[in-house]
C-alpha cells in the first residue's frame, strides 16, 4: 500500500478585464451592491451540479466577493484532484457580480473507491450521507491525489466525535505490493479494537449456516476488518456452494452490530473505551443449485479428449462441482505440459439453464506451441556426482519437453547424491518463448 502526496495543478485563469471586455458600472463608484454575488455558472463538469460546486468553492450566494475571493475558490476546486483544469470568469453590474467557471473532469481511470474497512455502529447509508453533508464533492469516487481524501477523513472523524465513539480514523491508498496502480482508499479506525464474537450468515440455510460457521471459526476474536471479511468469504465460504451447485452463489459487504457492554462505573465517558465487541454479519445469497449437463472439450487437437475425460469428475446430472472442476482443469493443464505444452490455457465456459436448473461446460483449450527441451545444468556437487547426474537425465536437447520429467528424475537418482549430507534442492525451468525451449538447472545447496 502507498500514500502519494497531492500533484499541483495548473489553474487557468480568465478574467474579462484582461481581453479588454468592459464590465458594466452605474457610476465612477461602484455601489455596495456591485460586489454582492448574485450568480454561478458551472459548465464542463458532468459529474456535480451548480450547487455541489457553490458549497465545494467556499463561495455563497449573496456574500460580498471580489477577484481575490474568486481565486481562492478556483485554488480549492483545483487542489481538490477532482478537475484536471478550472477556468474562471465574472462581470459585474449594479445588480452585484456574476461568476462563471468552466471545469475539466479528472479522468475516471485516477479515480478511486472509497472503503469504510471497520466503522461499526453506522451503516453505509449514514457514512453516505453524512460525507455528501460535509464534502459536497464526495461521490464514492476518490482521486489518489488532491485534498478530498483528506477532507473525507476529518469529516468521518467529526461523526465519530459527534456520537461519542472512540478511536482515530485514517487513511490508506491501496495498491498491488508489485507497485502497480492504486485500486482504492481505505479509511478505518485506529486506535480502539473492534473484535469480533460472533459471526452470522443471513440468507443461508441452517446446513448451510453450520458448514459457514465451521469455516469461518478463526474469525471470532479475530478483529473485525471488512476487507477481512471478504477474504475468507471469497476463498473459503463461497467454495462450499460452488462445491455443493450453487454457481451463482455471493456474498454481499459485511456489517457489524456493536454488543453493549456496559461500564463499570456509569460515569465513564464511552471515549474512553479501548475494546469494543461485535457480532459480524456477512449475509449470502446461494441462488438455486444446477445439474451438469454435459462438458464439451473444444480446441484440443495435441492430445484427443478420450485421454483428456478421466480426469474430469463431473457426473451428468448431479450437482456441479466448480471446485473440483477448477482441480480437474489444473491436471488437464499438467498433462498438457508434461507433453511439451509449456504455454497451455483451459477456460471452462458455463454455460446455464436457469428453467432446467442445468449447466453445459465448454472447456475452451489453447494449446499453444510446442516447447522442447534446451540446455541442463547440475550444480552444487561434486564433479563426479555431477557427471552421474547428468548422465542419468535422459530428456535429451531437442525432444519435447516433459514438465513432469525432472521431479521424477530427482525420484530415480536419489542413490547417486552423496550420503551424510542434508541438500536443499530446487528445480528451476527457464521457459524461452522466442526459441521454445525450457533450459533446466537442478541446484544442490548444503543445509
Amino acid at each position: 500500500m502507498t500514500r502519494l502526496a497531492p500533484a499541483l495543478l495548473c489553474l487557468s485563469i480568465l478574467l474579462q478585464a484582461a481581453t479588454g471586455q468592459k464590465q458594466p458600472v452605474h457610476s465612477q463608484t461602484a455601489s455596495a451592491s456591485a460586489y454582492k454575488l448574485i450568480a454561478l455558472k458551472v459548465t464542463g463538469t458532468t459529474r456535480y451540479t451548480d450547487q455541489e460546486i457553490l458549497a465545494a468553492s467556499g463561495l455563497r450566494l449573496g456574500q460580498n466577493a471580489a477577484d481575490g475571493d474568486f481565486k481562492e475558490a478556483v485554488q480549492r476546486l483545483g487542489d481538490s484532484g477532482l478537475f484536471s483544469a478550472v477556468v474562471y470568469s465574472f462581470s459585474s453590474s449594479g445588480a452585484g457580480t456574476k461568476l462563471e467557471i468552466q471545469l475539466t473532469d479528472t479522468d475516471p481511470g485516477k479515480l478511486v473507491p472509497a472503503h469504510f474497512d471497520n466503522f461499526v455502529g453506522f451503516t453505509d447509508a449514514e457514512l453516505l450521507a453524512a460525507l455528501q453533508r460535509s464534502v459536497p464533492l464526495f461521490k464514492q469516487l476518490l482521486p489518489v491525489a488532491g485534498t478530498i481524501p483528506d477532507h473525507v477523513s476529518e469529516a468521518l472523524q467529526a461523526l465519530l466525535t459527534e456520537k461519542k465513539f472512540p478511536g482515530r480514523v485514517s487513511f490508506l491508498r491501496e495498491g498491488d505490493e508489485s507497485g502497480g496502480a492504486l485500486h482504492g482508499i481505505s479509511y478505518r479506525i485506529e486506535e480502539v479494537t473492534i473484535l469480533i464474537r460472533s459471526v452470522e450468515f443471513p440468507g443461508a440455510s441452517p446446513e448451510q449456516t453450520s458448514l459457514l460457521a465451521a469455516a469461518a471459526r478463526r474469525l471470532v476474536g479475530a478483529e473485525y476488518q471488512r476487507a477481512r471479511l471478504a477474504a475468507v468469504a471469497k476463498f473459503d465460504l463461497l467454495p462450499l456452494y460452488l462445491a455443493r451447485g450453487y454457481l451463482n452463489a455471493s456474498f454481499g459487504p459485511s456489517d457489524a452490530r456493536v454488543v453493549t457492554q456496559p461500564a463499570s462505573d456509569p460515569q465513564t465517558p464511552a471515549d474512553l473505551h479501548s475494546e469494543i465487541q461485535v457480532d459480524a454479519i456477512l449475509p449470502v445469497t446461494p441462488g438455486k443449485v444446477y445439474s451438469t449437463s454435459a462438458v464439451v472439450w473444444k480446441g484440443n487437437s495435441a492430445i484427443p479428449a478420450a485421454d483428456l475425460a478421466p480426469l474430469l469428475h463431473l457426473p451428468l446430472g448431479q450437482p456441479a462441482d466448480a471446485v473440483r472442476l477448477g482441480e480437474d482443469v489444473k491436471a488437464a493443464i499438467k498433462l498438457y505440459r508434461s507433453h511439451g505444452y509449456m504455454s497451455v490455457q483451459i477456460k471452462p465456459d458455463a454455460q446455464l439453464d436457469d428453467e432446467k436448473s442445468a449447466v453445459h461446460y465448454d472447456l475452451n483449450v489453447v494449446e499453444g506451441d510446442l516447447y522442447r527441451m534446451g540446455e541442463f545444468e547440475i550444480n552444487g556437487l561434486d564433479t563426479q556426482a555431477k557427471a552421474r547426474m547428468v548422465e542419468a537425465w535422459t530428456l535429451r536437447e531437442g525432444q519435447p519437453y516433459n514438465a513432469d520429467y525432472p521431479k521424477k528424475f530427482l525420484e530415480d537418482t536419489r542413490q547417486i547424491v552423496p550420503r551424510g549430507v542434508r541438500w536443499a534442492v530446487t528445480i528451476h525451468e527457464a521457459v524461452n518463448a522466442k526459441d521454445k525451449t525450457v533450459d533446466v538447472e537442478i541446484r544442490f545447496k548444503q543445509q
